[in-house]
């Protein structure tokens, strides 16, 4: 499985039950799909475009949570558990979008088996990543917390390459480990000279993933024994 994308890992029979019951939707970006505590009325998988995952606090912050890519499943969970979520979806540039209805979403996952283990896993999975992300704002300084959300992204690509491209602006990295511009840039700089990551205009490759989980692990050593000391 690639990114969020169970569909494609699903039987041929479920696969295509699921395309005769979706319809195509194309959108702007800047649209908001979900808005935090509302109902989920639609399950969306991702064609062309990209839709941000984010939390907006109190006084108006926005914490950016992830970046859903093609292929990607989105309000899945939402719909299984008849739930609201305290998140929002956002369209990110012009995108295109599978669409279910939850109705006919419930009534596949009623009559497909594998439907119904793929969204478990995947709740799952967004739940171990969910923790992992609050265990390291808790525990890791905001190089580490950078190095470590680069490690991710990239295993989620599945890729076989050894250097991984990741469209990443530096604004989205800030909001995603919770730090300022200044910070960030400083961050990227030291993994830039360490020959962990290369730098493009709003794109970043991962070069070395294997250093930066050892980069990561040190600095949180550093932080554990920091603590200690006090």
């Amino acid at each position: 499985m690639t990114g969020f994308n169970w569909i494609e890992d699903l039987s041929p029979s479920a696969s295509e039950a699921l395309r005769e019951k979706s319809r195509i939707r194309s959108l702007p970006g800047g649209i908001t799909l979900y808005r935090q505590r509302d109902p989920m009325t639609e399950v969306f998988q991702i064609v062309s475009g990209a839709v941000r995952q984010c939390i907006l606090t109190a006084d108006g912050q926005e914490v950016l949570i992830y970046i859903y890519r093609p292929g990607d499943v989105i309000g899945d969970s939402a719909v299984a558990s008849n739930e609201s979520y305290s998140i929002n979806f956002i369209t990110r540039g012009k995108s295109v979008l599978r669409v279910w209805g939850a109705r006919d979403f419930n009534d596949l996952r009623a009559r497909y088996h594998d439907i119904e283990a793929a969204i478990v896993a995947q709740t799952s999975r967004r739940l171990k990543g969910a923790l992992q992300i609050i265990e390291e704002l808790l525990t890791l300084p905001v190089a580490a917390r950078i190095a470590s959300r680069f490690v991710s992204l990239a295993q989620m690509q599945k890729s076989e390459k050894v250097a991984v491209s990741l469209s990443l602006s530096q604004s989205d990295i800030g909001l995603m480990v919770g730090s300022a511009r200044p910070n960030v840039n400083r961050a990227i700089r030291e993994l830039r000279e360490l020959g962990l990551i290369e730098t493009d205009y709003g794109r970043i490759l991962v070069k070395n993933r294997e250093g930066l989980v050892r980069y990561i692990n040190d600095h949180g050593r550093q932080t554990k024994n920091n603590i200690d000391d006090e």
